[in-house]
């Protein structure tokens, strides 16, 4: 498909690159680095316009439009690349992830995310622990990508007596993919001195039994109690560690993202491979502002003179203008940490009543509204963790306040939003607030049809991951995959907030889609994907979309999702991923 015409593009790609200091005419440039042809070059610009062809120079796009213009580019050592129709797309831009304990996890024992009993998981831990047997007996047994909420049969509580059955005298820590619960075992209790004496921290709860004894179970803020005690990874690993999330990262098509929660640590590893030119996404760092920290600028200003690149450029580098708060926890049953407006439903003699649980907010209003507008004058973008509608509405309300305090440049955003009140729908779109979505949750699973919907009610449960509801209502949705508190799989979850179903060999398949009202199409799940997440990165300028001018970020795919069915959107390959003119994945030989 072909909507411009070869003159037009050129002088878009005038105007554009008088704008970044380049020649305005094909004539006058140096031959292109590479041009592809014959393609379905979906630009995601302002028209979702579609082209044949794009011509990288320099690091940048010069050409968009015809198979003939393009090639008034192509010179000696120009690489001409025929797409064979194929799908050329901006790359992904994440929003939200956390790549270290990504990477991390990729190197260690691993649950998979799968739905367990607790005979398997045990044999999944125990089989790691022979393989490491050297490590006996203080090595660290760090466990994740639990599955808490698919634990079969469904309603399984595991407790530290469960870790200590198995053969070692380690201490464990299992990791639940949602990143706010830990299980750990007497060995690691005992290392971090948690007893029954211990009080719960400020963010967080140590589970206990009737006797008041700790189960093993920490949620939240608890787990940093034994998170306290584990040796940090030395430069060198966490160099391993960053490598091993780049590549994945890269096999996925994802070309900028956001650490969510980033530490020093990280900043230095990503600092380090970017001087080395081996840093292969542009990188976004959101160091966390804790509640105890009334005045988190100065770390935070410190953290942004040292490793922050400054202005972007093709080649990617380091980025630091974000702060990640947390407003509350998760709305899953058991925990249930989630703020919510009205209580969560229990189960009395066969109806769901009120209950009293509500959730918690960590932060309290007044707090909240001083730090955020701290952090909008030193020109840091909030980005806050809120899941119930409690917290959804709190943190609007600190934004509310932030631009009626002048603040009109911020660009805040709103992480997961997994329940939104109806009025506060429109709230996004008026406050400009982009709501950074995980767009795995919006299907049916133990997490969602077993463990949260039963205790909203038919009501609230309508507005859970409400996607369409906030694009309907004027806001702006990116993707923020979570990983690794989700799989690192882009394009299913890009089919997954499309279709609202299980995969095909789910047993929650047969539920068809989970709230069908909340889809949405395919234009506005890949837009998310890049330009919003573009916008909310403060990189709308330079990526997100395909135009002469910006950075050649592109990704080439296997399938053309904007037409294949629906289902086979998860089974897209990338072929090729491209930043600043660099191929970083894949090759030129599309075969």
């Amino acid at each position: 498909m072909e909507n411009s015409l070869p003159r037009r593009a050129v002088l878009i790609s005038g105007a554009l690159a008088a704008a970044f200091g380049r020649p305005a005419s094909a004539d006058t440039q140096t031959p292109a680095d590479y041009v592809f042809t014959h393609g379905y070059v979906y630009t995601v610009d302002d028209d979702d316009s579609v082209h044949q062809a794009l011509a990288v120079s320099g690091g940048r796009i010069v050409y968009v439009g015809t198979d003939k213009g393009a090639m008034r580019f192509a010179g000696k050592g120009t690489t001409v690349v025929d797409l064979g129709g194929r799908m050329l797309m901006p790359g992904l831009h994440d929003g939200h992830l956390h790549e270290m304990s990504g990477g991390k996890g990729l190197l260690d024992c691993d649950l998979k995310y799968a739905a367990l009993t607790v005979e398997e998981v045990q044999a999944t831990i125990q089989e790691y622990l022979d393989k490491t047997a050297e490590q006996e007996p203080g090595g660290w047994v760090s466990v994740v990508h639990w599955y808490q909420q698919a634990i079969r049969p469904a309603g399984t509580k595991l407790t530290k007596a469960d870790l200590d059955s198995l053969n070692t005298r380690r201490p464990i820590v299992v990791s639940s993919s949602d990143g706010h619960t830990s299980l750990v075992n007497s060995r690691a209790l005992e290392l971090a001195g948690i007893t029954a004496k211990t009080k719960d921290p400020s963010d967080g709860t140590i589970e206990r039994d009737s006797a008041g004894e700790p189960t093993g179970i920490l949620q939240d803020g608890a787990q940093d109690l034994v998170g306290a005690k584990i040796p940090a990874p030395t430069r060198a690993e966490n160099l391993k560690i960053a490598r091993t999330a780049l590549a994945a990262l890269a096999e996925q098509g994802v070309t900028t993202f956001m650490d969510a929660v980033a530490t020093e640590e990280a900043l230095r590893a990503f600092t380090t491979l970017a001087e080395q030119g081996k840093l292969t996404a542009r990188a976004h760092f959101a160091p966390l502002v804790e509640v105890s920290d009334t005045d988190p600028v100065p770390r935070l200003a410190k953290l942004r003179r040292v490793y922050d690149d400054g202005r972007a450029k093709p080649r990617p580098g380091v980025s630091v203008h974000n702060a990640k708060l947390f407003m509350d926890g998760v709305l899953q049953y058991p925990a249930q940490t989630a703020a919510l407006l009205e209580p969560y439903l229990v189960h009395k003699h066969d109806h769901w009543v009120a209950g009293k649980k509500i959730g918690s907010q960590y932060w309290t209003a007044a707090k909240l509204n001083a730090v955020v507008r701290k952090l909008a004058a030193a020109g840091f973008d909030p980005h806050i963790h809120a899941i119930g509608d409690r917290a959804v509405r709190t943190a609007l309300d600190a934004y509310a306040a932030m631009r009626a305090a002048g603040h009109a440049k911020t660009r805040p955003a709103i992480a997961h939003a997994e329940l939104v009140a109806a009025a506060d729908l429109p709230r996004f779109g008026k406050l400009d607030v982009t709501a950074a979505m995980g767009f795995h949750w919006a299907k049916p699973a133990p997490d969602s049809v077993e463990s949260v919907k039963p205790y909203l009610g038919p009501k609230r449960w309508a507005r859970y991951e409400p996607e369409g509801d906030l694009i309907r209502a004027g806001g702006r949705v990116s993707l923020g995959s979570d990983w690794p508190v989700d799989p690192l799989d882009e394009w299913t979850a890009i089919k997954t907030v499309i279709t609202r179903t299980a995969a095909p060999d789910s047993p929650f398949a047969k539920q068809g889609a989970m709230t069908p009202h909340q889809r949405i199409s395919r234009a506005a799940a890949i837009r998310a994907a890049t330009f919003n997440g573009a916008y909310q990165l403060r990189q709308d300028r330079y990526t997100g979309s395909l135009e002469a001018g910006k950075f050649a970020d592109l990704i080439v795919l296997d399938r053309n999702v904007m037409k294949v069915p629906a289902e086979q959107i998860a089974k897209t390959k990338v072929l090729l991923t491209m930043v600043g003119g660099r191929i970083v994945h894949g090759g030129v030989d599309l075969d």
